[in-house]
């Protein structure tokens, strides 16, 4: 009997989603409003697990028939942003429709995917070819500059990851990765010299020692690291850890919200969290392997990648390892542009898995 849906993948995500939202019960305590952001969260968990079925149950192979018109829309959206969007730490990232504030970008990574599945569909051909990845760049590429231009570098960083995994997935030549690693290289220098902030230079500089303004840039880290630290085996109990409820420890709902998770369960219950994600990792990475065509298995991929280096990069932040860049943690960062679109991302695994034996 062929298993149509991979309950060990539901499992697991809806365990993180758990654990995300009690923690995040507890990292609202002291943060205005905090009634409502519970509320909201609810509201997007919600829609978060109907967008998930509905891409369980529609066909991917004809969802990507549309991904030209969806394509063109997310572009408008981020061409808006830019335009009349909301400004927030720094990066007019938000459009304010009234009822719900939107971040774009979020989206955008589910149609980047669509966007790699659908020219992965078109080009009739098992390998990559120059005009194959040449597509994957531009199309991607132009959604990063975007997002860059806002400026939001840590978003525009797990656009950057995907194009890399995925063009590397689907074979592109040893010799062009090492050029374009030579150039992100170069890029990163005229970066920091010409486009990185006072601000955003600070925020790697306080990676290598967050004690050079420990009241400034290094703040958010250490007050972070004290959290994590202080967790230990156990863990200080559900709702009793300190940093986070003194006000301490800025962000606690959406940035360092890992930390508020580490210093009430410890190491223990980090343990658990990181082996969750990488189950699930392996999952849908099992999923890509056993697809039945190469959008699948890439878009299967794309999935796999953006989670992995959400969760890598957001739980590096709250020990110092990574700069602060506001990337936040799938299922547990308070955000509906973001819960929204990984529990979408997962429907859509769930369908390609669904149909690894079904041909069009």
């Amino acid at each position: 009997m062929k298993k149509e849906t991979d309950w060990f993948l539901i499992i697991e995500v809806l365990l993180l989603a758990f654990l995300g939202y009690i923690t995040l019960t507890s990292a609202v305590i002291t943060v205005k409003g905090g009634d409502i952001i519970l509320k909201k969260q609810s509201v997007f968990l919600v829609f978060g697990f109907v967008l998930a079925f509905f891409f369980y149950m529609i066909d991917y192979r004809k969802l990507l028939d549309f991904v030209p018109f969806i394509y063109v829309a997310t572009l408008i959206l981020l061409v808006l942003t830019l335009i009349i969007g909301k400004v927030v730490h720094g990066s007019k990232s938000w459009l304010n429709l009234g009822f719900f504030m939107l971040q774009p970008s979020e989206p955008g990574k589910l149609v980047a995917i669509l966007t790699i599945g659908y020219i992965a569909k078109t080009e009739k051909t098992d390998y990559l070819t120059f005009k194959m990845a040449f597509k994957i760049i531009l199309f991607v590429g132009l959604l990063c500059v975007l997002i860059l231009l806002q400026p939001d570098f840590g978003t525009a960083s797990i656009y950057i990851v995907l194009l890399a995994v995925v063009l590397f997935v689907l074979g592109l030549d040893k010799k062009v990765i090492i050029f374009l690693i030579i150039l992100a290289m170069l890029g990163g220098v005229f970066a920091w010299k010409y486009v990185f902030k006072p601000y955003q230079r600070n925020r790697i500089l306080t990676v290598i020692n967050p004690e050079r303004d420990p009241l400034g840039s290094g703040y958010q880290v250490i007050q972070s690291k004290i959290a994590v630290g202080s967790g230990m085996i156990f863990g200080k109990g559900f709702k009793k850890g300190t940093q986070s409820k003194l006000r301490y420890l800025p962000e606690p709902h959406t940035d360092f919200i890992f930390a508020v998770f580490s210093e009430e369960f410890g190491f223990s219950g980090v343990a658990v969290v990181l082996a969750l994600y990488m189950l699930m990792i392996v999952r849908l990475i099992n999923i890509a392997r056993v697809s039945l065509d190469k959008e699948g298995m890439i878009m299967a991929i794309g999935v796999a990648a953006i989670f992995f280096y959400q969760g890598i990069v957001s739980m590096g932040m709250v020990v110092g390892l990574v700069p602060t860049t506001g990337i936040p943690l799938p299922f547990f960062s308070y955000g509906g542009s973001g819960t929204i679109t990984y529990f979408s991302m997962i429907g859509l695994v769930l369908n390609i898995y669904r149909k690894r034996f079904s041909i069009l």
